[in-house]
């Protein structure tokens, strides 16, 4: 009886280490899970993204008003824009009224659009190449890949896009880097320097974005 009440003691004593290994293990195996389930669904955001635009590209350039619509469409879709408003003002966006913020971001999507609209012809016979894709905390996802351009100095120049989950679990591009330049730092570094130039105030890029695309 003392030998089987030893026994059973010792297990009992175990027993909670026990269940904490075991714990460990399944949220360990659920957090792979899970970042593995996320590196997926980064990929084919690209992936599906690269068609979409492939598709654009083509319409755009035959039909530039129906290219900017299936441009919008595009932006709506696969991209942050508010987050990439935010990022490409800081820190200036932090001072900024709700309703700059709002019609800045609103004019900053019109800026992007364009900006994709007048390049149309630039991208004919280019593919995009992921080659591996990573998760970064909680939240960040980077797909990093190459562009594949036979004949063209662009062949093999790296291209990152940057992913972020949002409220939703929804991914959403933040930024995209080519030959290693961010398109978030490099619009900060522009804007900034407006900013700058007119003592701080964040309703100059308003002026100038308004300006760029004609608006009253």
């Amino acid at each position: 009886m003392l030998s089987s009440f030893k026994i059973n003691k010792l297990n009992f004593s175990l027993a909670p280490k026990f269940l904490i290994l075991i714990s460990i293990f399944f949220i360990t195996f659920d957090n792979a899970n899970a970042e593995k389930t996320h590196v997926e669904k980064a990929e084919k955001h690209v992936e599906k993204m690269m068609v979409d635009i492939q598709f654009l590209l083509e319409v755009g350039k035959t039909n530039p008003e129906k290219g900017r619509k299936l441009l919008n469409e595009l932006l709506e879709k696969y991209f942050d824009s508010n987050l990439i408003a935010k990022f490409s003002s800081m820190p200036a966006w932090r001072k900024a009224s709700n309703n700059e913020k709002k019609e800045f971001v609103s004019l900053f999507e019109r800026y992007l659009v364009d900006l994709a609209a007048n390049r149309f012809n630039e991208f004919k016979n280019v593919d995009y190449i992921i080659a591996k894709t990573e998760q970064r905390g909680q939240k960040m996802l980077l797909v990093d890949g190459f562009i594949k351009a036979p004949g063209s100095k662009r062949d093999g120049t790296p291209v990152g896009w940057r992913l972020t989950l949002n409220k939703k679990e929804e991914l959403k591009i933040i930024d995209i880097e080519i030959a290693k330049i961010s398109m978030i730092v490099a619009q900060n570094d522009e804007f900034t320097a407006i900013i700058r130039q007119n003592k701080g105030k964040f309703s100059s890029l308003i002026d100038v974005l308004k300006k760029e695309l004609n608006v009253n």
